[in-house]
């Protein structure tokens, strides 16, 4: 070694060249240690949360750092100062679903979160998760598993969802108001042939109609009533219509005494179609120890009112008797709550004991300018920074957010044979770094043994 380039290296310790390059290379291994180290971090999360629900893959980014002039003009002869991490970045991409049978698990088919309300970092806030592993506690209240509670929409005892988000709550046991009968629809075939029996005799139904359907009503405190509708051929093309209710069931009646209750006629053309529904409605009704109600009968769309006269009651023939095809009527009673369905909107509907169906809730979705801008807090949680932007809270299948499937929970989006390839990259690239440090010691090493 000539006496300048020996000069050079003992120099190291008053600003020379060579030595900061060997301590530099030092420092570039321990990057590149760090780096490797905090990618295999990521990885053995990604790893380890693979049957987390709604968990989603994460990956780390790098770049190297600010490169040094040695010599020469800007942009030549530049040395490198090793690589830093940039940012781990979440992957929101869409999961697997796997069917659980459990009304209240619900997964997003698309983008958006759902919306908690809890503690996290010290405070009570608004959380967005895609874990919809949710069950009502023992208050009613919508929560996660971790008792956070689920925000949404409540309903109005009608069914009318407000327009304030809260905590969604529906009260255990809860019961469906009653609703009295306002409304009976009877569409029948009547035998032209029928024998003329009439006049009506509530007391001697059988000798005196040739049909007769029971319609069951309510009042408006649930109470049932049977409403028995008989047809009497008078004539031509011409019915009797009444009803006849038990003498119990209406105020001032005798129990297993008949009231008569006449509705009206029923006139038919010779083409059998309903020329006119001569009905008196509506027909007061005097429930015993309930509020009277009206309730209106209808038996089809006569020609008289404007309709084709085929859309309800008829008269034809070839029939073995005079029968009621259709009937309906709009009054319910009292109903206790017997089962949920979620719909892909998120509203909570209850199925009740007296068969009727009614919207309970709605749970909401939340939606970001940049998904990959939320933190972590734990519980497979998120918070919005200034970097993801507010929330948009909204309704799902609508603003871009994706849908809600019931009974489903969205799986974990860890891919494992991609975990593990990039597992052996960044044990192979530690490995390597530590190789870097090791030469630029041995280097080191040399150096201190010319100085003896």
């Amino acid at each position: 070694m000539s006496s300048t380039e020996l000069h050079r290296e003992v120099g190291s310790c008053t600003g020379g060249l060579a030595m900061p390059g060997l301590l530099g290379s030092l420092f570039i291994g321990q990057g590149g240690l760090n780096t490797s180290g905090i990618g295999v971090s990521v990885v053995g999360d990604n790893i380890a949360n693979s049957n987390t629900t709604g968990f989603k893959t994460a990956r780390a980014h790098f770049e190297d750092l600010l490169s040094e002039f040695i010599v020469g003009a800007a942009g030549a002869n530049q040395l490198g100062r090793g690589v830093t991490l940039q940012r781990i970045e979440k992957m929101f991409g869409q999961g697997s679903f796997q069917s659980t049978g459990v009304p209240t698990d619900l997964g997003i088919s698309g983008n958006g979160f759902f919306v908690l309300n809890g503690t996290a970092v010290g405070k009570s806030q608004d959380l967005y998760t895609r874990n919809g592993a949710f069950r009502f506690d023992n208050k009613g209240f919508l929560v996660n598993q971790a008792g956070y509670r689920v925000q949404g929409h409540n309903a109005s005892e009608a069914g009318e969802l407000d327009s304030i988000v809260e905590d969604i709550e529906i009260s255990p046991g809860k019961l469906l108001q009653p609703n009295p009968t306002s409304d009976i629809t009877i569409f029948a075939n009547m035998r032209p042939d029928d024998p003329l029996v009439g006049p009506f005799d509530v007391n001697d139904v059988d000798a005196t109609s040739t049909f007769r359907t029971t319609v069951v009503t309510y009042d408006g405190l649930g109470n049932p009533h049977e409403l028995t509708v008989f047809g009497t051929r008078t004539g031509d093309n011409e019915w009797e219509m009444n009803g006849v209710v038990d003498g119990g069931d209406v105020a001032g009646g005798v129990a297993e005494q008949p009231v008569l209750v006449p509705l009206g006629t029923l006139v038919f053309n010779a083409n059998g179609e309903l020329e006119q529904e001569n009905i008196a409605n509506p027909v007061n009704m005097a429930w015993a120890g309930a509020e009277p109600a009206d309730i209106s009968f209808d038996f089809g769309d006569a020609i008289a009112d404007g309709g084709t006269g085929r859309a309800g009651s008829s008269q034809w023939n070839e029939t073995t008797k005079s029968v009621a095809h259709y009937q309906s009527q709009d009054g319910y009673g009292t109903g206790e709550l017997d089962g949920l369905a979620i719909d892909d909107r998120g509203q909570i509907i209850g199925a009740f004991t007296n068969g009727r169906q009614q919207v309970l809730g709605q749970v909401i979705m939340s939606k970001f300018a940049d998904v990959t801008g939320l933190a972590m807090v734990g519980g497979n949680n998120f918070v919005a920074t200034s970097a993801s932007g507010e929330a948009i809270v909204g309704t799902a299948r609508s603003g871009g957010r994706g849908a809600i499937v019931a009974s489903t929970l969205e799986l974990s989006t860890t891919e494992l044979s991609g975990q593990f390839i990039d597992l052996i990259t960044y044990q192979r690239a530690f490995q390597a770094n530590s190789r870097t440090i090791q030469t630029a010691d041995g280097l080191l090493q040399e150096i201190f043994q010319i100085l003896r």
